[in-house]
């Protein structure tokens, strides 16, 4: 008994680490899903902040530009209500650049009304015109209205290239138009606020996470918490681009020699926005709770272990040692034994399960004798208990199914190879509607029987009955009933069996694509006035042999009658298919010939008509289809082929 405790106490500890493992791997997942979701979401919230952002410097550009502009313009204005009123300062370049200062400007230009700078504070633009360049040309529509102010957006200068803001006005008397310059350092700011790589500056950031913004066309890095790597592109520093641009927006990756895992979106269809998370920094805290997660384990299994052991002590090895002890009993002959161990309720089950199986034992040998008995046919008889390993089967059942006398004992001995047995050489078919066994005995025809298995208390009473003779008679009668004797092809009552209750229900589903022909054989009156009868019924049994191999698919063929033919064609899967083989058909019709005695061949001439299976379609509306097409094609072959009969001179 200590054998048995060791082995289920073995088995526990297998089973209780099976299901630690399974514990330790299923929280290990769910840690690393839920810090992908963090990861995600953190990512995300991330991601909103930098748009918001944007979102408030766009509108605080756009305020700062206005303001910037209306500016530029009230300078311009002052600027010619005091040149309109003091000329002389026209020729004094410094008071000029005094009134520039006054008016916190940093250029004055004074055009003539053909557009010609003639005067200003920087001598090096005179003689320039409004045609010279596309930056001083904005200025052109001055020009067509004199009532016009123009403030031209921020752009390099034409002379030095810094950034300046120009606009324009004309002087009230309409003789010269003043345009200044202002280097627009507010809108400069506000534009630099508005860029990636100062709004990353705004964010927290740490040396296990980083972001990047990156040119989704070229890749190129625009903004990052890591200022190294702006400039360089994406895929330098580990971070597949293709992946993000056909839309994968985690994953992970070796970026700048680190495994980290990467969540990126596509931002306002210009940008990559990313943010990339070191693994280690990701999962420091999966680590700690695996451990602690396993010491639990390993402290519950113990207890669990500790508790069952005692358990099978007192409980279980004792009522085991009892039983034992009575099994061998009965083992030993002893049948009027009974188990009697009452420690537990399972233990208690079992006693009157084992008291059970020893009467059936004994009721079951009984059962057979009467059933042989009563007997007047063939008939075999087994049984057998799935808590008892023997078989018990009569003589008759040995025959019936073929179980040679050297493979008897271990049949009886094992009933699963009894099962095996059964399953190999017994196969259910079905004739006429009813279930029938087939024995396979190595011949062509078999042997046939009919069998039932009763349920008797964890056990099986089979029941055999041997229809080998009755089955064959019928599969002769069938023939006979179904098969035309010239030809032997199914006669009008064999084929209507096969083919009329599919059409009939319409289950044109079950036959895919298919059709039913019609076929007349042509001149078989002059053959047997000519050759006689026999060569007649030559000529039908060659018509029959090529409507027999006619087909690239299923197909079920009949000679109705006298000169008459049906060929039903299905399984086809298109129309295309199914009317290039009606097609070689009339092809056949040209090569065919049959020799009707001796050295005498006459060529196969048929008319055919043919109906193609439909839904709604049944098998008389088709047979009528296809007979009127199939005389309407003999009427039309007699007036376009008039000596075609096969028994014409």
């Amino acid at each position: 008994m200590q054998d048995i405790k060791a082995i289920t106490v073995k088995y526990l500890m297998r089973i209780t680490s099976v299901i630690a493992v399974l514990i330790l791997v299923t929280a290990i997942v769910l840690q690393i899903v839920s810090r992908h979701n963090q990861a995600i979401v953190s990512s995300e919230n991330i991601f909103e902040q930098v748009r918001q952002l944007l979102s408030e410097n766009s509108s605080e550009l756009e305020s700062v530009k206005e303001d910037y502009s209306r500016m530029c313009l009230h300078s311009a204005e002052a600027i010619a209500y005091i040149i309109q009123n003091n000329p002389a300062v026209l020729n004094d370049i410094e008071e000029l650049k005094r009134i520039a200062e006054f008016c916190d400007v940093d250029e004055i230009h004074l055009f003539n009304e053909e557009g010609v700078i003639y005067n200003g504070t920087h001598p090096q633009y005179y003689n320039m015109s409004v045609n010279d360049g596309e930056q001083i040309g904005f200025f052109a529509k001055m020009l067509e209205d004199k009532n016009a102010k123009l403030c031209q957006e921020v752009m390099p200068n034409t002379a030095e290239k810094e950034m300046v803001q120009y606009s324009a006005v004309w002087s009230l008397n309409g003789k010269f138009f003043v345009q200044v310059g202002m280097k627009p350092e507010r809108v400069m700011k506000a534009t630099e606020k508005n860029e990636l790589s100062y709004i990353f500056t705004l964010l927290r950031a740490n040396s296990t996470v980083a972001l990047y913004a990156a040119d989704i066309d070229s890749g190129i890095i625009k903004g990052s918490t890591t200022k190294e790597n702006i400039g360089k592109n994406l895929s330098d520093i580990g971070i597949p681009v293709e992946k993000i641009r056909e839309g994968t927006s985690t994953f992970y990756a070796d970026v700048n020699g680190k495994s980290c895992y990467c969540v990126f979106t596509v931002f306002e269809s210009e940008y990559m926005l990313g943010r990339v998370i070191t693994n280690g920094s990701m999962y420091q805290n999966v680590v700690t709770a695996t451990v602690i997660l396993t010491l639990g384990i390993v402290l519950i299994s113990f207890f669990l272990v500790k508790t069952v052991s005692v358990y099978l002590d007192k409980i279980i090895i004792s009522g085991i040692k009892k039983l034992n002890g009575e099994l061998k009993e009965i083992a030993e002959g002893n049948l009027d034994r009974t188990a009697d161990v009452r420690s537990c309720l399972e233990f208690s089950e079992l006693s009157d399960h084992i008291n059970s199986m020893i009467s059936t034992l004994f009721s079951s040998t009984d059962k057979i004798s009467y059933i042989l008995d009563k007997a007047n046919m063939q008939i075999g008889v087994y049984e057998y208990n799935e808590n008892m390993k023997t078989v018990r089967f009569t003589d008759k059942t040995s025959k019936i199914l073929g179980i040679a006398k050297d493979e008897e004992n271990a049949l009886r001995s094992d009933y699963t190879s009894f099962r095996s047995y059964f399953k190999e050489h017994v196969k259910k078919t079905d004739i006429d509607g009813e279930e029938i066994c087939r024995i396979e005995d190595g011949t062509d025809s078999g042997r046939y029987i009919k069998y039932e298995e009763l349920s008797v208390k964890n056990g099986f009473l089979g029941i055999i009955i041997d229809v080998t003779e009755d089955v064959r008679a019928r599969k002769q009668l069938e023939n006979e009933r179904d098969i035309d004797i010239l030809t032997k092809l199914y006669n009008r009552r064999g084929f209507e069996s096969r083919i009329r209750e599919p059409l009939d229900k319409s289950r044109t589903e079950d036959i895919g694509e298919g059709a039913l022909i019609m076929i007349d054989a042509d001149g078989l009156k002059q053959i047997n006035d000519r050759y006689g009868h026999k060569a007649g019924d030559m000529y039908l049994r060659g018509i029959a042999d090529m409507i027999r191999g006619f087909g690239s698919c299923k197909k079920v063929s009949a000679r109705l009658g006298g000169d008459e033919f049906v060929l039903f064609l299905y399984g086809y899967g298109s129309n295309e298919s199914l009317f290039d083989d009606i097609d070689r058909l009339k092809e056949t019709r040209k090569g065919t010939s049959v020799e009707v005695e001796k050295g005498v061949a006459v060529p196969v001439r048929f008319s055919f008509g043919v109906s193609v299976a439909e839904k709604g379609k049944n098998y008389s509306a088709m047979m009528k289809e296809a007979d009127d097409k199939m005389y309407k094609s003999k009427r039309i072959r007699k007036k376009l082929e008039p000596n075609a009969n096969p028994g014409s001179g």
